[in-house]
């Protein structure tokens, strides 16, 4: 059976806001990954290869007369960038980082083709038609199983920029299989809590709360208040549970954060998170929502803190619109003693089918992206932290001083006690049925006891390979 057939999947870290790929202009119909090159007075020409998948591995058939063979190292490689952030920030600083690249690389041109890599990518491995280069969401374990990527461990061996030394630890570490790395994360998402520093000094909070005792004897003030303000709003995603459930002493999966086969939530950990939640909840100091309805409650001044990501904080600041100053700070530290936080976002993969000298362009590509310029520039657009350690060293004290998003969001990159998401496609599955026991459970639908016990029960479930994704 071929795992890359057509069907219906849930994408994670996606910001396309529409269905469809965008249409690049100058591009060929019909020709929707881009994977193209231009030859000087012959137009476009496809350089499509073959996939295919036999006995569960996929075998990669090069075309022999493929116009990319011939390619010497004086013609433009042209290749696809898949990605899937539509619009500002994000979006916007994508394509001016791709055109800063085309403008100052003579013989690799990149197009950006808007789409949702992260589902897409498996149709276009069955087709046989994949991107030259994709950025896909932390779930890219049936990939790696399928053979469908290229390590990028041949690349950067020597490299000055992509090596260990110079990643942030946490995001080194993400998308990395058995030593070898087939993602590169492009843009790190931390957990972060944004806050109304009006509202907070006119309650008496001098400094943001660094553990959840701290955090709900603040939401207290905020809420004698008065007027109706509800101190906390908090995202119905499980990478803004399993933060506060890690900082109580619990794992991603079984005494572990990276590799296992069973989950453990049923445990002193789950049950100090959740009760704590929900009794937020039930004193009136918290509500669950989506990002984009959080961000709204804080600029009206329904709420005073939000929790969100990185990938968030530009978004903040646009919807406050100045109203009033925002600071922000990592979620605080649990009964460890330590603040915990998840590693996510979309990363760079390279699959299978191309010749080596598009292979080549792409990492042209992807080591230029993780120069010091590059992410500074980046990181003062989204809100997301530099993922190399020259990349934080580059950022300007100034704007780390009036951005205090930024500044949390590299704390959070820099700790010790930050990890990143599992790779299984599992685990998605896993995180899923998380999100709903935890709203469950929070809101008092449910027991603290009976959801806990249902959510191990179908976590292992899942685990051990059933499916209703």
């Amino acid at each position: 059976m071929n795992i890359f057939s057509k069907r219906n999947s849930v994408a994670g870290d996606e910001s396309l806001s529409h269905g469809g790929s965008l249409e690049i202009p100058g591009l060929p119909p019909g020709n929707p990954t881009g994977n193209f090159r231009r030859e000087r007075n012959r137009g476009w020409r496809s350089t499509r290869l073959p996939v295919v998948l036999a006995s569960g591995a996929l075998l990669l058939a090069a075309c022999s007369s493929s116009p990319a063979s011939s390619n010497t190292s004086a013609k433009i490689q042209d290749i696809a960038l898949w990605e899937s952030h539509n619009g500002p920030p994000v979006g916007t600083e994508v394509s001016a980082l791709v055109s800063k690249f085309n403008a100052t690389h003579k013989n690799v041109h990149v197009t950006v083709v808007v789409t949702k890599a992260s589902s897409k990518l498996q149709d276009a491995l069955a087709a046989g038609d994949p991107p030259v280069l994709a950025e896909i969401s932390h779930y890219d374990g049936v990939y790696v199983k399928a053979g469908a990527l290229v390590s990028w461990n041949s690349f950067f061996k020597g490299s000055s920029i992509v090596n260990k030394n110079n990643f942030v630890p946490s995001i080194w570490k993400n998308g990395d299989v058995g030593g070898q790395h087939y993602r590169f994360q492009a843009d790190a998402k931390f957990s972060i809590v944004d806050y109304n520093k009006t509202l907070f000094a006119k309650a008496g909070i001098t400094s943001p709360p660094t553990t959840w005792s701290e955090l709900a004897a603040d939401a207290a003030k905020l809420k004698a208040l008065g007027g109706g303000l509800i101190p906390i709003g908090w995202k119905d995603s499980s990478s803004h549970i399993l933060p506060a459930f890690a900082s109580n002493g619990g794992s991603w999966l079984k005494n572990s954060m990276s590799v296992g086969h069973s989950v453990d939530f049923n445990t002193p950990a789950g049950v100090a998170t959740f009760s704590y939640f929900r009794n937020l909840y039930a004193n009136g100091e918290l509500i669950i929502d989506h990002g984009t309805t959080l961000r709204e409650d804080l600029a009206s001044g329904h709420l005073a803190m939000i929790d969100g990501t990185s990938a968030g904080y530009q978004k903040t600041l646009t919807a406050v619109a100045g109203k009033f100053p925002v600071g922000s700070f990592v979620e605080p530290g649990g009964t460890t003693g330590h603040a915990y936080n998840m590693t996510q976002g979309l990363g760079f993969v390279l699959p299978k089918g191309h010749t080596h000298a598009q292979d080549e362009a792409a990492w042209t590509f992807v080591q230029w992206w993780f120069e010091p310029a590059q992410q500074v520039a980046w990181a003062e657009a989204t809100g997301y932290p530099p993922e190399t350690r020259a990349g934080i060293a580059a950022m300007p004290a100034s704007f780390l001083a009036s951005h205090p998003g930024e500044a949390a969001t590299i704390q959070a990159a820099e700790s010790p006690y930050s990890y990143p998401r599992p790779t299984s496609n599992s685990y998605k599955e896993v995180q899923a049925v998380l999100d709903s026991t935890f709203y469950d459970i929070v809101t008092g639908k449910e027991s603290v006891s009976s959801g806990l016990a249902k959510l191990d029960s179908s976590g292992n479930s899942y685990m051990s390979g059933a499916s209703e994704l």
